[in-house]
């Protein structure tokens, strides 16, 4: 059943569930990405100084700035994020395959006062499931349980479905034991790191100010060496979600090759992000086929509203 399950894949698609969202990719023939090696640097590497940008965005916000870059915007607004304690980020949608088959989706970040919470599902010809608790005054008992059996996932759309774990088979992880799977900690609210280095090759754009709709809506893409760097901690996400649970943490060889990834970002007049959609290109690894070409498209939508917070907190503590 599993090699018919594979071939299947092999013609269809390739899932990638990622901790902050989930995306489902296409395959197609392509020439082979060179891998870039990432294990000499550090998140803190990559990143721009984060002084720097706590000025940049109280410049923003008392008006003494008013145009932007989109790196600057990203920034800005991700600097907001981190220190914003009730959101939600959800992704859902679907993808149809060239043989009619349809993959649905949806991830759940809840962030509170307490600490943050994830619920992701994905039920269909690759199905996955994670529940993931990080309570702030338990830093060292960071709950996670996830699933490859489709039958843990409920409803027939992604407005319905719930999953049923068996709470038997979670674990619980250090702080430390979690950044050795996911290279990040769990309170990082985004899925790359925008920086004047990731942004060095591909293109941005320069001179944002607010629209007709009092909205920041702006465009980056990085590519090559530059969009593995981009996506540091990323790329080890998707290697945990990518195929059978995994029991170490990922090595680098295993991890995705990165072409590109472009982003266009909507943002209100008060540098609150309301939603990042993502094209993604790159190669990754399978049981059955070596550097495979993966493109797909997927977007976050952001909420503040404590309604909205409460509904699916009640959800992801179900």
């Amino acid at each position: 059943m599993t090699n018919i399950k594979n071939y299947i894949l092999y013609g269809v698609i390739i899932l990638v569930a990622v901790i902050t969202g989930v995306a489902i990719g296409s395959v197609y023939v392509s020439g082979i990405v060179p891998s870039v090696d990432t294990s000499n640097l550090t998140e803190a590497t990559l990143r721009d100084d984060e002084n720097e940008i706590a000025k940049l965005y109280e410049d923003a916000v008392s008006g003494r700035k008013t145009s932007f870059s989109a790196v600057e915007l990203y920034q800005i607004g991700e600097y907001k994020l981190k220190n914003t304690d009730r959101y939600v980020k959800i992704l859902s949608g679907s993808v149809e395959s060239l043989f009619g088959i349809t993959q649905n989706m949806k991830a759940i970040k809840t962030s509170t006062e307490d600490g943050i919470y994830y619920l992701k599902m994905s039920p269909g010809t690759v199905s996955m499931a994670v529940k993931q608790r990080y309570e702030y005054d338990k830093p060292n008992d960071i709950y996670l349980n996830e699933t490859r059996d489709e039958n843990d996932i409920k409803g027939n759309t992604v407005d319905e479905y719930y999953v049923d774990l068996d709470e038997s088979t979670a674990k619980t992880l250090t702080l430390d034991e979690y950044k050795s799977f996911f290279n990040t900690e769990p309170t990082t609210p985004l899925t790359y790191i925008v920086s004047d280095l990731t942004t060095q090759e591909g293109t941005y754009d320069k001179d944002v100010t607010l629209n007709s709709d009092n909205q920041y809506v702006f465009n980056i893409k990085m590519t090559g060496e530059y969009a593995t760097y981009a996506a540091f901690y990323y790329s080890y996400e998707i290697r945990h979600f990518s195929g059978d649970i995994p029991t170490t943490p990922p090595k680098q060889s295993e991890l995705p090759s990165w072409k590109s990834v472009e982003m266009t970002v909507t943002m209100d007049s008060d540098f609150n992000i309301l939603s990042i959609h993502y094209s993604e290109s790159y190669n990754i690894d399978t049981s059955i086929l070596q550097n495979a070409p993966v493109n797909d498209d997927f977007e976050d939508v952001f909420y503040y509203d404590d309604e909205t917070i409460e509904h699916y907190l009640a959800l992801s503590l179900a």
